[in-house]
């Protein structure tokens, strides 16, 4: 099945993209419910020590918001053809990344997942350009020769 992008067809490399996002959008699913399901992931309270937070609630709700809704919006630009797509992807990548930095920064505790999850991000943002890489950027995108 293939999707009209202002003139290019969705590219394998679409949705390869697509299929990086709709991953990070499940671990992020699970872990935002399972944080805010009263913490079923059992997530250590320590780790909340020296943060705002008292509870998994907030930090599930804010990686929902966060992670998984731009990962998912980007996945579905990306399969339907959006011109949109590239800069959704990017920002949700970039997203992923900033809430790993935050998590750093904030909890100044490591978990495994948290490089893969980085590169993940990464992996987002880099596969985005590179399949967009001649695509102009905004909206007003003209048609390939």
């Amino acid at each position: 099945m293939t999707a009209t992008r202002t003139g290019e067809v969705t590219t394998h490399r679409g949705r390869l993209v697509a299929a990086a996002e709709l991953l990070v959008t499940l671990a992020a699913l699970y872990g935002g419910v399972g944080l805010i399901a009263d913490n079923a992931i059992g997530m250590g309270d320590d780790w909340l020590a020296g943060t705002p937070f008292t509870s998994w609630m907030w930090p599930g709700i804010l990686l929902l918001l966060v992670v998984a809704a731009p990962m998912a919006v980007a996945a579905v630009l990306e399969l339907g053809g959006s011109r949109w797509a590239m800069t959704a992807s990017v920002l949700a990548g970039a997203a992923q990344i900033g809430w790993i930095g935050a998590q750093l920064l904030v909890m100044q505790r490591y978990h495994v997942l948290q490089p893969i999850m980085l590169g993940f991000g990464l992996l987002v943002v880099l596969m985005a350009l590179w399949t967009h890489r001649r695509t102009p950027l905004g909206p007003e995108r003209l048609p390939s020769p």
